[in-house]
């Protein structure tokens, strides 16, 4: 077992030669035979070796018992060992999570806090490999996911994956080896005691070999499934249009075959989060649907990202929490200047019977007609009832808006000056050519706005 061990060791580059390799150790057989053989692999590696036990709270003295007798066992090994003391049920109440999920979060928190960047190993064997394939089948999952626990993760390294119980036990017989038993581990109120000690048996009765072969096809599809992590990472290059917000080309994604598509909405997911945790397949599955829907149809997900239709895109975006800002109106004077605070710019007019207007870089300008401005002019944003005059006649500006893609949230930052409800001047979008100067011009109106920060496209 030891060349085995050695072989994966080296077949997956998990250690160079001088690492320092933190080591997770239970007591039972398989964290005892980790510890040994890399014990005994580190004399020629010259790895230097350390040991975190880590005590849940959660077994009484078993689990004191366990503690010392790890403690002792790198005592004899002459490894530094830390016991960390942990109340598993107490955080566990406290992040309203399960007892063995939290127990898992917090044993590889400490394990990295104790690594410090360095290499974690930990002692899952092929058994665990063919438990968790079950679990997660069971419970409904994708290729990812029955993939199942990788060599490598990271700094998280897995030596004894491709060794079974049996050979385990075996080595530890054989090297004089003792170990401790948790109890917890044949109690069958836990799904993976369930899977051990009832259908991986049963299995084997059906089919001989069956928990080496769950295994070997987890490792297949980690495999596969890499692969296609790699084209995914292709498609969502061709299909992404914007990363902040997160937009996605939708024609691009339905031309797709189904199941990449499913997989590039997961990564596209997966980049808005951060992780996919809470992400099922039922959310890709709305997803997909929404697709197929008309424009400006949205849907929930979780943790406050909204998913768009914006005409020919799909937008993946986490919603703020505070309020959108209220409308606001300003009047502008003949002659003056009038700062608009919820715009961040400053607007300067100046009423002339000369153009006599110099245009700069830095800033927007405009000059109009000022017989043509028959009510008060403003600076402020849209309001219901406004209406632009273009080319080909007035139209109401959502229609304006509407006919040229121009996505929803956008529209509520548009900044406008208007006469009454006629818009005249969409800041950076549009000028509706019916007020602008002319050689019939008597009285002509320069608005020049100045903005704090540098924008695109002027008119």
């Amino acid at each position: 077992m030891l060349q085995k061990v050695r072989k994966t060791m080296e077949e997956f580059q998990m250690c160079q030669r001088g690492d320092t390799l933190t080591i997770g150790v239970s007591g039972g057989a398989d964290s005892v035979a980790l510890l040994h053989i890399l014990w005994r692999l580190s004399k020629e590696e010259e790895w230097q070796l350390q040991v975190l036990h880590v005590h849940h709270g959660l077994r009484g003295a078993e689990a004191d018992r366990d503690a010392a007798f790890v403690e002792k066992l790198c005592l004899d090994f002459g490894i530094s060992c830390e016991t960390i003391y942990l109340n598993v049920r107490k955080e566990a109440e406290k992040q309203r999570k399960g007892i063995e999920e939290t127990a898992r979060i917090l044993r590889y928190e400490a394990l990295e806090r104790r690594a410090a960047g360095g290499k974690i190993a930990v002692a899952h064997h092929l058994n665990d490999q063919a438990e968790t394939f079950l679990m997660r089948l069971c419970r409904g999952t994708g290729m990812q996911g029955l993939s199942a626990m990788r060599p490598v993760r990271g700094n998280l390294i897995r030596p004894l994956l491709f060794c079974t119980r049996q050979e385990i036990e075996e080595y530890c017989k054989k090297e004089g080896l003792v170990w401790q038993e948790d109890s917890t581990n044949f109690e069958e109120i836990y799904t993976r005691n369930k899977i051990r000690h009832q259908v991986l048996p049963l299995l084997e009765t059906v089919h001989e070999g069956s928990t080496l072969h769950l295994a070997q096809t987890a490792a297949l599809l980690a495999e596969e499934n890499d692969f296609f992590m790699e084209e995914g990472k292709k498609y969502l290059e061709r299909v992404l249009l914007s990363k902040n917000p997160m937009t996605l080309d939708r024609n691009a994604i339905l031309a797709l075959h189904p199941a990449m598509q499913k997989r590039v909405l997961r990564m596209a997911l997966e980049s808005v989060y951060g992780s996919l945790r809470n992400i099922s397949a039922a959310h890709i599955a709305d997803l997909l649907s929404l697709l197929k829907k008309e424009t400006g149809k949205k849907i929930n997900l979780p943790k406050g990202v909204q998913a768009e239709n914006a005409y020919k895109t799909l937008i993946l975006a986490k919603q703020k929490k505070e309020k959108q800002p209220s409308g606001f109106s300003y009047v502008l004077p003949q002659n003056g200047q009038t700062v608009i605070p919820e715009a961040g710019v400053l607007v300067e007019t100046s009423l002339s019977t000369e153009k006599n207007v110099v245009f700069s870089a830095d800033d927007y300008t405009n000059v109009f007609d000022y017989d043509k401005i028959k009510q008060v002019l403003c600076c402020r944003s849209r309001k219901q009832g406004d209406r632009i005059y273009l080319k080909e006649g007035s139209k109401k500006l959502k229609d304006y808006f509407i006919d040229r893609k121009i996505p929803r949230q956008e529209r509520d930052l548009a900044l406008l000056v208007a006469t009454g409800s006629q818009v005249i001047w969409i800041l950076g979008r549009y000028v509706s050519p019916f007020y602008l100067a002319n050689d019939e011009t008597k009285q002509f109106l320069s608005v020049q706005v100045r903005r704090l920060y540098k924008d695109e496209g002027k008119n």
